[in-house]
């Protein structure tokens, strides 16, 4: 198994993306970065990648995520990236995020689809093929 250093520039501001390969192996590469945001104290965001019809709301419904299509990438193989927890719109403690991941047995994959399902913004048998974490230091 391939690792990376977790690098948390001074400002607390990183970013991990993974793609299907790792998503099917529950995104452990992300797992580091977001504990050591819980252990700094940041907060974090995440964009995720899965088909249209996974979601259960339109683009940009004030539902999802506040803002018409803002902070959602149409893709040509019908799939849409949406971000959830900017700083504009709220975001999450790392912290709060990281036991989320530890309930779920350290799969960063099932934890973010699991807030998904329970926020009520994905179908429960939607698959993510992209998921991408940024964190930084609150002001």
């Amino acid at each position: 198994m391939r690792t990376k250093a977790v690098l948390i520039t001074p400002t607390g501001s990183s970013t991990g993306r993974v793609g299907a390969q790792a998503i099917a192996s529950g995104s452990a590469r992300l797992r580091p970065l977001i504990a050591e945001a819980a252990r700094q104290n940041l907060r974090l965001a995440f964009t995720i990648r899965l088909a249209k019809s996974g979601y259960l709301h339109a683009s940009g419904s004030r539902t999802d995520s506040p803002g018409i299509r803002r902070d959602v990438i149409q893709r040509a193989d019908h799939t849409e990236e949406r971000s959830y927890g900017p700083a504009t719109t709220g975001n999450f403690a790392a912290v709060d995020f990281a036991r989320r991941v530890d309930g779920a047995g350290g799969d960063v994959t099932a934890a973010v689809r699991r807030w998904l399902v329970e926020t009520g913004r994905i179908h429960a048998d939607a698959h993510i093929t992209h998921l991408e974490v940024r964190t930084w230091r609150p002001r």
